[in-house]
């Protein structure tokens, strides 16, 4: 199983933590990698990291979206977070959690099959065992 983060926010580097162990290959994207130079995550073999416009298709593909069974999308803004993880939609397969800060909004994406993570009650666990379906 392979997994996609769209994003270094703290929240981001949390899935990232407690998704590690269980999936193959762990893939973390952002428009600068130097933000996760700090990350022991780092010394993982599984795990790697890229950089690139997040907002552009061929960043997405030339990070895994293809081959990922999971996506996690935190860009740091909601709008943005949104307009990628519907870029994130090419494969009916692959899941895709979007973290979002305001979740007014939350019910339309939940509608359309996005898996709505609260950045303010975060909770992987919802991640996880989506997981244990596999």
């Amino acid at each position: 199983m392979r997994a996609l983060i769209i994003g270094s926010s703290v929240v981001a580097r949390q899935i990232g933590e407690s998704l590690n162990e269980k999936v193959e290959k762990l893939v973390f994207l952002d428009s600068d990698s130097y933000k996760f130079h700090s990350w022991d995550l780092f010394k993982e073999d599984n795990i790697s990291f890229q950089s690139g416009d997040i907002q552009k298709m061929d960043t997405l593909l030339d990070a895994g979206l293809e081959e990922s069974d999971i996506v996690v999308v935190d860009a740091g803004e909601d709008a943005v977070s949104l307009f990628v993880a519907q870029k994130c939609k090419i494969n009916l397969s692959t899941s895709i959690f979007i973290v979002l800060d305001d979740m007014s909004i939350s019910d339309i994406y939940q509608n359309s099959g996005f898996v709505i993570l609260d950045s303010h009650n975060l909770s992987s666990n919802k991640i996880i065992k989506h997981l244990e379906k596999f």
